[in-house]
């Protein structure tokens, strides 16, 4: 008789045996496929999380360096230069960038809108100083600039400054164009301060007119600048001549893909000054790890239960395995004295066990997919709990309400997490069943027999 025959035979004959081993290799399966599903799952929502924040990193002055380098007793710092930046542009995780940077201009002879609370100011421009009527924005990205990206302006006629204007272009605001008889194709001259500090005019030619509909706070509406009427957005290269105030401030960098960010990161630093720095990269660090920090902790509670399944499920079942082979020993030491090869005899022993546990990976793949999400979706409902309170604030101390942990998880079974669970599985049982066969096979014949059942 095969030794598949006799396992099959003993498999059906130890009912008892056969459920008990059942029912304990269901738990361990059922666990270890949850916890490589929550481990595979919790990934794949860390990935989502990224796409959501988008494939953005944003470049800025950080306050934090800027405030040490004063207080140590620094008074310059090097400014953030354009050839700077399209360093970090040329970056093959970079599809394109927007760079901006704000100067003031006096009003020259253009007509400007006065501001609505101007009666209101308490201070007083010093002697001989004209307070600015005009903000210039420089950009290589008009669209890309804040108030178009809050959809608190428009272009509506002619077309946006970006990388490829010409030298000094200029688009202007509705009001400011029909204030001063303005069309598209016109020039007109700001009067500010060249490089060198000294009193300059600048000829810009209107190539765009835009409409803002931007709200203003109340100590904006005091300063004539600060109206959108007054603000005009000019190319990158012109903005940089108009004094030395005249620096880039800002800069965004969108990339190709949002799991490139870190990579992005990393190499863009490189480009930074190695001394006095006071710039950073944001790549929305703190608000992703907001997002993910529940996952995290369920990925890694999981990983822990798996440890902790192998090890508790290993140590019963070799236990439970011994228990079951000494009450055979009469059995195998009939086979080995009939002249049954050891090899098969411990093949029978391992191949019923196999068996069953085929069985019972049948049984717990099954019913993982509702159990197991059952499972992920308390973890991850006790861990968001843990981290709301945690959630960052904004400059007014007030919670960013855009920024919420990742709250739901839908839990996936894929060829992976089902090999990996089958894997750990079947070596696990396949070693605790192993050891104990080997050692009773290994036992001479008369041995057996003279042991007491």
């Amino acid at each position: 008789m095969s030794f598949f025959k006799r396992s099959l035979m003993s498999i059906w004959q130890r009912k008892g045996r056969t459920s008990l081993f059942l029912g304990l290799f269901f738990i361990v399966f059922l666990l270890i496929l949850a916890g490589f599903a929550i481990q595979e799952s919790a990934e794949k929502s860390k990935v989502d999380a990224r796409k959501q924040l988008g494939a953005e990193v944003r470049l800025k002055t950080d306050d934090d360096k800027l405030t040490q380098l004063v207080l140590s007793g620094k008074t310059t710092m090097e400014p953030l230069t354009k050839e700077m930046v399209e360093q970090m542009s040329d970056l093959p995780q970079v599809k394109n960038s927007s760079i901006s940077g704000t100067v003031n201009m006096a009003k020259s002879e253009l007509e400007s809108v006065t501001p609505e609370n101007e009666s209101e100011m308490t201070l007083s421009p010093p002697p001989g100083y004209e307070m600015p009527a005009f903000e210039i924005k420089g950009t290589n990205n008009m669209t890309k600039t804040t108030d178009f990206m809050n959809h608190d302006a428009k272009i509506i006629e002619g077309e946006p400054i970006n990388d490829k204007s010409a030298k000094n272009s200029a688009v202007v605001e509705e009001t400011f164009a029909k204030n001063n008889h303005f069309k598209i194709g016109d020039t007109f001259t700001l009067r500010g301060v060249s490089k060198e500090e000294q009193e300059k005019e600048y000829r810009l030619k209107i190539v765009g007119i835009y409409k803002s509909e931007k709200v203003l706070a109340e100590f904006e509406k005091m300063f004539a600048a600060s109206q959108p009427e007054n603000q005009i957005f000019v190319d990158l290269d012109t903005f940089l001549t108009m004094g030395k105030q005249a620096r880039i401030s800002d800069a965004t960098f969108y990339l190709n893909d949002p799991l490139k960010v870190e990579a992005f990161v990393k190499e863009a630093e490189t480009k930074l000054p190695t001394e006095d720095n006071i710039f950073k990269l944001d790549a929305h660090t703190d608000q992703y790890e907001q997002m993910i920090g529940p996952l995290e902790k369920m990925s890694a509670f999981s990983s822990i239960m798996i440890k902790i399944i192998v090890v508790a499920g290993g140590l019963i079942l070799t236990f439970l395995s011994l228990l079951s082979i000494r009450d055979r020993k009469k059995e195998v030491g009939i086979l080995l004295a009939l002249g049954e090869n050891k090899g098969k005899v411990i093949l029978q022993l391992v191949t019923e066990i196999i068996l069953i546990g085929i069985v019972a990976f049948g049984l717990s793949f099954a019913v993982v997919g509702t159990s197991g999400q059952t499972i992920s979706n308390v973890m991850l409902s006790q861990q968001v709990e843990k981290v709301e309170s945690t959630l960052q604030e904004d400059e007014y101390g007030q919670e960013d309400s855009s920024i919420e942990p990742v709250d739901k998880m839908n839990l996936t079974i894929d060829k992976n997490v089902v090999s990996k669970a089958a894997a750990l599985g079947f070596l696990l049982i396949v070693l605790t069943t192993l050891i104990p066969s080997m050692m009773i096979a290994k036992t001479d014949p008369k041995d057996l027999f003279a042991q007491k059942e």
